[in-house]
Order: C-alpha cells, then structure tokens, then sequence
C-alpha cells in the first residue's frame, strides 16, 4: 500500500530522478563552517558537510570545487557540496552528546529531455530559515522541512512530522529537507542565498515553474540524513526533556529551523546528460545510468574513501560535551539569534566530569566516539553508519515509504 502511495505521488510531481548514499567529508565531525552564510569566519552552529574535498570557510566557486582531488559523493563528476545542521541529545546536566547519522541525497526532475536546465556555474542557495522556532502550515519554504520517526517493524508504522518527533522511534529519525527547483534564469545567487530561486507552483515537491519570475526548471535536490536516535531510547528518562531529547545543533529543541545550503560543483555537461537521461529505473537506482555511461557512478569508492583534515580542531563536536559550539546556552530553543563567535565550548573532559554516570555508555552506543583519541572507536561507527545507509539507500531502490515528505 505504501508503495503505492509513493508510485501515485511520484508521478504526480517528477518523472525521473536517482538518489545517492553520500559519505561525510570530515569523517563524521562536525564542523562549524558556512561559507555561505558566515564566508571566512567560524559559523553560528555546527553541520554535518558532504560533497567535494576543496570545501573550506571562504565560498570557492565552481571551477575550485570541480578540481578537488575527490568528493563523498558517488558520482565523480559531482564535486559539489551540501550541509545540514548536526543532531545532538541533551542531557538533564545541560550537556550534549552526537547522534550519528547518514546522508542520501536525490535529483528529481522531468523525464522530457531539454526540460530541465543544470545548474550555471558559480551557483549556490540555501533552504530552510536556521532563525524559524514557529511553523506556518501555508509556507512553501516550511513545507520542504520534515521529519520521519521510523519504524520498520513488522506491523510498524513510520509517521510524518514538521517537528522533531515526540515519541520513541524504533528505527530512528529521518530528517529530510527539499530545496527550491525553479530559478531566475540570471543570478546564480542573491544576497539571503534564496531569492533567485522559488518552489515550483504546487508546493516544494510538486507542480511546474510557472512563475515569469522564475520559469527556468533546475534539478531538486532532496537531502535525507538517518539519526540514530533510536541509540538513546533507553536514557531519555536522563534527558532535559525526556518526551523530546534532541536539539539540533543551532539550539533549536523544535526542529523548525533545519536548513540545507547547496554549492554546486558538477561539471556542467555531465549534469545536463543526467537529467536528460538519468530515467532508467523507477527506484532511483543509479547504476544503470553508470552502465550507460551518463556519468562515473562508483558507490563503493573503489580508488579510495575521499575525506579532509578538520578546518577546526580546538572545539569539540562529537561525543560527550559540555556546549553546542557557537551557541549561547542561554539561548536555547526560543531565540532565533546566531552567535558567529569564536566557541564558547568547554573541553569534553569537563563535559564527562558533569555528565551523568551512563553517559559513557550511552556515548559508546549513539554512532559517535567519546573522543578525537578514540579513534578506532570513531572508525568501527563510521563503518556502520556507512554501511547502514547505504543499505536503506538499495532499499529505497526497491521499496519507497514517504520518500518525499508530500505522503
């Protein structure tokens, strides 16, 4: 029945489209970086940072982000780079430890060729609002913001959500983000990253471009990450706010203010040939598109993981700490001010010595190490996280349940 639903939805709002399991640039840290927000300076909050290996704290353009040396996603031909903010469990003690997470991430589109434009070089947006604590139902921007508590068992059902979820997720989040698929035909950015681009006329996942202010179709891009929040269950009853433990890495307890920032770095002429001819499989597989030779698709990563030296190494992100970097405590859940200071976390060793007594243990279990030093532990989780995600990626590719966050 689910499947149905998606086949119905599908084909009322895109024709083609393949999606992606996309490995993180910085090996699972976080780092607090925006170049497109916070261009050459430490960022407001933390993100989870995929795509090519020449992404840094000034904005690159195109032709730098297509010469680096490899990228996370599978398609080489991609080098561009998407980033999301990270998820965190809060602890009653006021501290914080990472919830572990994988990306995947589609291009939809019209399966017309000559339909759907790629994207110029040099361009870039952002959406979502990193400032929203409220939801506003009639908002096209808001509507693209979801989140699935997953539940794969039998008998199970996995719910939609424009917040994070207040209940107990056996499988755990999905929080998933679109962005907008119509363009200007002229800027390839605007000064708030988001007015050179609009939803398409029924919302962010259906309809057409037809507003004269932005008739040209670019592809839509959809990012879905997998929390491991399921890892916590058993200590909410230690948390803040044990009905909804986690916060994203911005401070925001509601999750109305996740966001997605997008700077493309494909080469122009293998995206045109994508969406022109990237339709042969109804799951969004993309091998077939690989064996066609639409473009160079290598999900194994078979000349090597791509990864990069973290940009900043003297605040914590991962494990147990003492504060969300860059986010004032104080300033928790109902502010909508962003701190691009330097970090006001405290090291995660006085972060252990105020935590509660389990959180080791809930640390070892939540898909991140305690530590940079744990590295072997770090390692072991990453792999599951990799292998787990790429999983529900072939997954989707035989069986889709609210792919797109409209079911």
């Amino acid at each position: 029945m689910k499947s149905a639903l998606f086949l119905a939805a599908l084909s009322a709002s895109v024709n083609a489209y393949w999606l992606m399991a996309v490995d993180d640039l910085f090996d699972g840290v976080p780092q607090r970086v925006d170049p497109l927000v916070y261009p050459g300076q430490r960022a407001g909050h933390v993100h989870k940072i995929l795509g090519g290996k020449n992404f840094d704290f000034e904005v690159p353009t195109s032709d730098v982000l297509r010469q680096s040396e490899c990228t996370t996603t599978p398609i080489a031909e991609d080098h561009s780079n998407y980033w999301v903010p990270s998820l965190y469990f809060q602890w009653a003690n006021g501290s914080y430890s990472s919830v572990g997470g994988g990306a995947v991430i589609y291009y939809l589109f019209p399966d017309t060729a000559g339909s759907t434009t790629p994207f110029p070089d040099d361009f870039r947006m952002l959406s979502g609002d990193p400032s929203l604590r409220s939801f506003n139902e009639s908002s096209f921007a808001q509507q693209a913001v979801t989140y699935l508590c997953l539940n794969w068992d039998a008998g199970g059902e996995t719910t939609r959500h424009n917040e994070i979820p207040v209940k107990d997720c056996p499988a755990g989040i999905r929080s998933q983000i679109n962005f907008p698929s119509c363009w200007d035909g002229k800027n390839t950015d605007s000064a708030d990253h988001k007015s050179h681009v609009a939803f398409r006329s029924g919302g962010p996942d259906s309809g057409d471009c037809t507003d004269p202010n932005f008739p040209v179709s670019i592809p839509r891009i959809f990012i879905e990450i997998y929390w491991s929040a399921q890892d916590f269950t058993t200590f909410k009853s230690q948390a803040k706010n044990p009905s909804q433990p986690f916060v994203l890495s911005n401070g925001d307890e509601l999750g109305y203010s996740y966001h997605g920032d997008f700077l493309n770095g494909w080469e122009t002429a293998t995206l045109q040939k994508a969406v022109d001819q990237c339709n042969c499989n109804m799951y969004g597989d993309p091998t077939c598109c690989g064996d066609a030779g639409v473009f160079t698709y290598d999900p194994d990563h078979k000349n090597g993981k791509c990864t990069k030296d973290l940009l900043i190494t003297d605040e914590p992100s991962t494990g147990l700490i003492a504060a969300l970097p860059g986010v004032d405590a104080s300033n928790l859940s109902t502010s909508a001010s962003e701190d691009a200071s330097s970090s006001t976390s405290a090291s995660a060793a006085a972060a252990s010595s105020a935590a509660p007594s389990s959180l080791n243990n809930a640390s070892a279990s939540s898909g991140d190490s305690g530590s940079r030093e744990a590295s072997s532990s770090r390692c072991s989780t990453i792999k599951r996280e990799e292998r787990d995600v790429k999983r529900h990626a072939r997954t989707h590719h035989r069986r889709r349940d609210f792919t797109f966050g409209s079911l």
